[in-house]
């Protein structure tokens, strides 16, 4: 049966894309999104591609009449076979619908999900908070079984997808949650359920954070945020923010998850800066009185001057001398002797105004 491909140009045409998901044993989950509410033909088409590709174990629609670059509607309807795959990445079972959202590269998506787990060191504990998790991959492939997880996503059949994903992979029901909402009012629902979560991940779609977001991610005070994105210009943009915000970029991992494409995914880790581990300030408290003509310029310097430019030799004790005589305070006293009653010989006149001409050389008078 023959179906008109979709013209983006003139909105006519009715097929707009074929979606092909293949699990790790080789069955494939095909969905056909259409410009159309419905599609007469669709059981027929069912039979005919199943016939042709026995690998093919689910066959769906769905509806997607919006002038967008949105590939999926919001909706699937089962025509033939399952509803959902099931698949096994980095050791854990997931079912996957046809609107949840998994990684392609199945093989190079374990690479990084191994790395994420590494970035994020979850202790014996901790609570991790998955933004963006989809059908709770990488929350579910990381955490232990003793680590709080929070998981948090707008798509309400991913969603779903993840709690069955949960109870799949035997996740206790009393440290792991997932919810249907925004990723701001996620870090909240988070908070109230758990307390303050210690590592927050973040896999956003191609638009990157909303600016509020990570606001919120900022605010909520997590020590670490693993950063996962397919963008590299949203991802820059981002870390500016989290820069701004008190967050320092320590490691950033890139991944081929696309090969022969211009497309990469990074892995990167924020880690909230602390004034003990960025700055170190060694005051020396004797500095302090020093006055503005004092640290102009050294006596060595002063000396070097007049050597220079007069030909004469001049001692610490006469320019100290003069700099007492001119008001300049001293620190340590050139001009006392040791003994109390000691007779010190005094700056020749001429002397007086050599030093005074470099003083006023140097700014200092």
């Amino acid at each position: 049966k023959k179906i008109e491909p979709y013209n983006e140009e003139n909105g006519n045409g009715i097929a707009r894309h074929i979606v092909l998901r293949e699990n790790s044993d080789g069955e494939v989950m095909c969905t056909l999104v259409i410009n159309s509410k419905k599609l007469p033909e669709a059981e027929e088409i069912a039979l005919e591609l199943t016939k042709e590709h026995p690998e093919v174990v689910s066959f769906c629609l769905s509806s997607n009449t919006e002038t967008t670059n949105v590939i999926l509607g919001d909706d699937a309807k089962v025509i033939y076979g399952k509803s959902r795959l099931l698949d096994v990445l980095c050791g854990k079972k997931f079912e996957l619908s046809p609107l949840s959202f998994y990684q392609v590269n199945h093989a190079a998506a374990e690479l990084l999900y191994e790395k994420a787990k590494e970035l994020a060191n979850l202790q014996e504990g901790q609570t991790l908070l998955d933004l963006y998790c989809g059908v709770g991959t990488i929350g579910i492939s990381i955490c232990g079984d003793n680590n709080n997880l929070c998981g948090v996503e707008t798509v309400r059949d991913a969603v779903i997808d993840a709690k069955r994903n949960a109870e799949l992979n035997r996740r206790n029901e009393t440290n792991t949650v997932f919810f249907e909402a925004d990723a701001g009012d996620g870090i909240k629902m988070c908070k109230q359920r758990f307390g303050k979560a210690d590592v927050i991940i973040v896999d956003p779609p191609r638009k990157g954070l909303d600016e509020k977001v990570i606001n919120e991610i900022t605010k909520s005070e997590s020590e670490k945020v693993v950063y996962v994105s397919c963008n590299p210009a949203t991802l820059a943009r981002d870390l500016k923010i989290f820069a701004a915000n008190g967050y320092i970029c320590s490691t950033v991992y890139p991944f081929n998850l696309f090969p022969r494409t211009k497309h990469v995914e990074t892995v990167v880790q924020l880690v909230r800066k602390k004034p003990d581990t960025y700055l170190d300030v060694k005051i020396d408290l004797s500095e302090l009185d020093a006055t503005p003509a004092e640290t102009a310029a050294t006596y060595q310097e002063i000396k070097d001057y007049i050597q220079e430019k007069h030909g004469v030799k001049v001692s610490s004790l006469y320019i100290a001398q003069v700099k007492e005589q001119l008001g300049i305070k001293e620190r340590e006293c050139y001009n006392k002797s040791k003994s109390e009653h000691a007779r010190q010989p005094q700056c020749p006149e001429a002397k007086v105004n050599l030093i005074r001409d470099a003083l006023a050389h140097f700014q200092m008078i």
